[in-house]
């Protein structure tokens, strides 16, 4: 390693979180307007939220695996692995959006944003390690 220059790995796992935070902009966005048009038609913040994240479901597999950690692992494993922890993230997602709607009564737009965050950090760890095992 030279003087100045991180490490490999360091490059790499920016790479990879430059590629993901790129691919989950336009997914967050689809994702976004699906929830926000639901809400707006008068449609409960939950399941509102569950539109958004089926919507944007199988478009963040495909982004992954091909975009983000250019995986070249088996589809069925992968999208099995995916499934899974799509299922986790969005559980946390939902309990999370739950307890700021009801425990804190924080504004529903609000709520979202926060469960967003949380969906979001725990997608990339599971799809990171779990999921696509890259590198």
């Amino acid at each position: 390693m030279s003087e100045g220059r991180p490490p490999a790995n360091m490059c790499r796992e920016l790479g990879y979180v430059t590629r993901y935070a790129g691919s989950g902009f336009f997914n967050t966005i689809l994702g976004f307007i699906t929830i926000f048009s639901t809400m707006a038609l008068g449609v409960s913040p939950l399941l509102s939220n569950v539109a958004g994240y089926v919507v944007g479901f199988f478009l963040g597999f495909v982004l992954s695996k091909r975009f983000v950690f250019m995986a070249n692992g088996n589809f069925i494993s992968e999208s099995v692995r995916y499934l899974v922890a799509f299922m986790v993230a969005f559980l946390c997602n939902l309990t999370v959006l739950a307890v700021a709607l009801e425990k804190f009564t924080v504004a529903p737009y609000l709520a979202q944003l926060g469960a967003a965050v949380i969906y979001t950090t725990l997608m990339y760890i599971f799809t990171r390690y779990f999921v696509f095992r890259v590198g």
